[in-house]
């Protein structure tokens, strides 16, 4: 047990010193924040220029324009600002304050009163049959937004249709349409498959004002709201889904410049040489040396995490025990590495110059500086050869897929350790054979 004593006289060493505790705690804290407040979310709040701004020149006035807005408005990402008139729209766009104007004339009203679903889609081609035009709007935008406008053109028929359906349906004999729509006619349709009238009656009463286009929009806009409002909050902030594991497992391997600098300043103290003289096994040695620092890198990642889910409502995924092997996996790979090349190094200008390229240059091949599926493909397969990308990919899966695979995960994991068993090999065998 000789192993805890060496291992209570680094924690005390590193406790002291506070540059570590800089480097792994408060330098990744610092990061995060600093790229959160740069992507537009920091502490619930999300700055106007990462949101998509389009103004909207309503010459109509009428209900339908403005359930119409008010879809727009609830889009998480879209900010609809109500302009005056059209030269405005031109002006602002001009000024780049908003990104695409939306016109709504004044024949909307008068166009989407008579129009049926059958006016809507064209059933026979299976697809839509109505556009922007057909309802006397038009979207505005810079010359060179072509993709921005069409992307907007889209989005603002959807909410166009989502205003004007629950009207449109009502107009028509919605029920027997869209049973036919949905299951064919049901004179061709087998009896297996065919509605008895029990069974449509049983349907009608139970959905109620819904199945009979009774709901009013408002009813089903507070609906869909609801709905994204829940889907938001079990996912968590997007933003620091990302930032928070990228850092940690950036920070994590940050873990090796401090092992490496400890290890040195232990030869020039000549500490390290009576350890080895001591009658303590080589296995004592290396743990004593080693559990300190795998005990800061667990520690470092639970307060990361702590700190995006606190903080900046960081979701921990659905099931967040899967985290924990994921952080132990990679504690124990970084400090391998660290172990590794601790015993390769001399001097404290070899850390700066080798160990902190290292560190840096496999937290860009990996993904840590943005995300992986950022990457060029080759670069993703390139990535595959460093531990980071193992942890992220991990992450990734644990914290962003609503139904991980826990396959996935496990394989990742397995992984992270062959990278801790071959580094910590080397680093055994390195300081063996090491005469200092």
């Amino acid at each position: 047990m000789a192993f805890l004593e060496i291992t209570r006289k680094d924690l005390l060493l590193l406790a002291r010193d506070r540059r570590a505790v800089v480097v792994l705690i408060l330098l990744p804290m610092a990061f995060i924040c600093i790229l959160g407040l740069s992507t537009g979310r920091l502490l619930g709040w999300r700055n106007d220029n990462q949101l998509m701004n389009l103004g909207v020149v309503d010459m109509s006035g009428s209900r339908h324009s403005d359930l119409m807005i008010k879809r727009m408005q609830g889009i998480d990402g879209i900010k609809a600002l109500p302009l005056q008139s059209l030269d405005e729209a031109e002006l602002r766009l001009d000024n780049r304050d908003i990104t695409a104007a939306v016109v709504i004339g004044g024949d909307f009203e008068s166009k989407v009163e008579v129009l049926t679903p059958q006016d809507i889609f064209d059933v026979s081609a299976a697809r839509m049959k109505l556009s922007l035009a057909d309802v006397d709007v038009r979207i505005l935008s810079r010359p060179a937004g072509a993709m921005v406008r069409s992307v907007v053109d889209q989005l603002v028929l959807f909410c166009t249709l989502q205003a004007i359906l629950p009207d449109s349906a009502r107009r028509s004999d919605v029920r027997s349409r869209v049973q036919n729509l949905l299951l064919g006619d049901p004179e061709t349709l087998p009896a297996a498959t065919s509605m008895s009238e029990s069974d449509t009656s049983s349907t009608s009463e139970s959905g109620g004002n819904a199945a009979s286009g009774d709901a009013t929009p408002d009813q089903a806009e507070s609906a869909g709201t609801s709905d994204t409002r829940s889907s938001d909050a079990e996912s968590g902030n997007p933003v620091y889904q990302t930032l928070v594991p990228a850092y940690t497992v950036m920070f994590a391997f940050f873990l090796v410049t401090i092992m490496a600098r400890s290890f040195i300043a232990e030869r020039e103290l000549g500490t390290l040489k009576r350890l080895r003289m001591a009658p303590i096994s080589a296995v004592d040695l290396v743990l004593g040396k080693t559990l300190p620092f795998l005990m800061i890198s667990l520690v470092q990642s639970v307060v990361l995490f702590a700190f995006g889910r606190l903080l900046f409502e960081m979701s921990w995924g659905s099931f967040p025990w899967l985290l924990i092997p994921i952080v132990v996996s990679t504690s124990l790979a970084a400090t391998g590495m660290g172990l590794l090349v601790a015993t390769l190094v001399r001097t404290d200008s070899q850390v700066s110059a080798y160990a902190n390229f290292l560190v840096i240059t496999l937290a860009g091949i990996s993904g840590c500086f943005m995300p992986r599926d950022w990457l060029p493909e080759l670069m993703q397969n390139v990535s595959l050869a460093t531990p980071h990308a193992w942890s992220l990919i991990a992450y990734h899966e644990a914290l962003t897929n609503p139904n991980p695979g826990i396959a996935e995960v496990a394989k990742a994991c397995g992984v992270l350790l062959l990278f801790a068993v071959v580094f910590a090999s080397l680093g055994c065998w390195k300081m063996q054979t090491s005469r200092d």
